[in-house]
């Protein structure tokens, strides 16, 4: 099966990097030193996504939201025009699940699969080989599609079937927010009673209060005085959004997940939107006057 890749930006860059060493592989995206990238990896540019689509059998999309994904597969020059019967999509992105089982529903009736595959790990598993890939597929498109993800990480869970890899997707975001928000205010805390940052995420990375952001995002975003994660405010926002339109359709009540999200647009309203997830630091560094980056940051 010949494969093609939609979408090579923060984490699509990483994943797709993956895959074209183990594929030949078609590319696109909007940005042509993004794909030039891929070129010199061995990779072939397309013009379009219908360009992509008219070489490929498999199509993975790592884009910013849903709308995006649509727009690349129904919109003009999309992926619908070329796409083969029996050809496969597997949505990478961290997308709505309504939205993509609608998508799925409609690409259906013109024979063609859509799955969601969204990833959790960040730039640094996905580089590593570890991130954690979520699948939303029958039993057979999961098998499909696997051999290809294998190239990317071990890492592969069946959710169920399409749309709930992009339910777990939208939880685990908003988990990862709600305990990066009580670290910083435990680590703050810490801080102003005499403990040193890198010392006080030390001890809790070894403690039961140990957690993503303790492992990774403390130690190589914060401390590190870099202040990068490569993944935005404003995606959180969209992120934790799904998760709570989710829980309000579902009937779950989630206080501490919209109290998070508070916190949130609270950091947005200050940093911005485009401001990288490291910056929720310094909303917290302004709160309590703990500083945890470095002094020369």
């Amino acid at each position: 099966m010949r494969i093609g890749y939609i979408g090579l930006g923060n984490m699509g860059g990483p994943l797709a990097g993956r895959l074209v060493q183990r594929h030949p592989m078609h590319v696109y995206d909007l940005r042509a030193d993004a794909v030039a990238k891929f070129v010199d990896l061995g990779a072939t540019a397309a013009d379009s996504p219908a360009d992509l689509a008219a070489h490929c059998d498999v199509v993975f999309t790592c884009l910013p939201k849903s709308d995006h994904v649509h727009e690349v597969i129904f919109g003009e020059n999309g992926l619908l025009g070329t796409l083969k019967p029996g050809s496969l999509i597997a949505d990478m992105t961290t997308g709505d699940p309504a939205r993509t089982r609608a998508m799925a529903a409609e690409l259906k009736d013109r024979q063609i699969d859509l799955i969601d595959a969204p990833v959790s790990g960040g730039p640094r598993g996905a580089n590593e080989g570890t991130i954690a890939i979520m699948i939303g597929a029958p039993q057979p498109l999961f098998d499909k599609v696997r051999p290809f993800l294998e190239s990317i990480s071990p890492n592969i869970f069946h959710a169920g079937d399409v749309g709930t890899a992009h339910a777990v997707k939208a939880g685990n975001n908003l988990l990862n927010l709600a305990s990066r928000l009580m670290t910083f205010e435990v680590v703050s805390l810490l801080v102003k009673n005499g403990v040193a940052p890198e010392d006080a995420v030390a001890i809790l990375q070894k403690s039961s209060g140990r957690n993503y952001t303790t492992e990774i995002t403390l130690p190589d975003n914060i401390l590190s005085g870099t202040m990068h994660q490569g993944f935005l405010l404003e995606l959180m926002r969209k992120d934790i959004s799904i998760a709570l339109d989710l829980a309000r359709d579902s009937d779950v009540p989630m206080p501490l997940g919209t109290l998070a999200r508070e916190q949130l647009l609270a950091a947005i309203n200050e940093q911005g939107g485009d401001a990288d997830m490291s910056a929720l630091a310094l909303t917290y560094e302004r709160i309590t006057g703990a500083r945890i980056r470095p002094d020369d940051s």
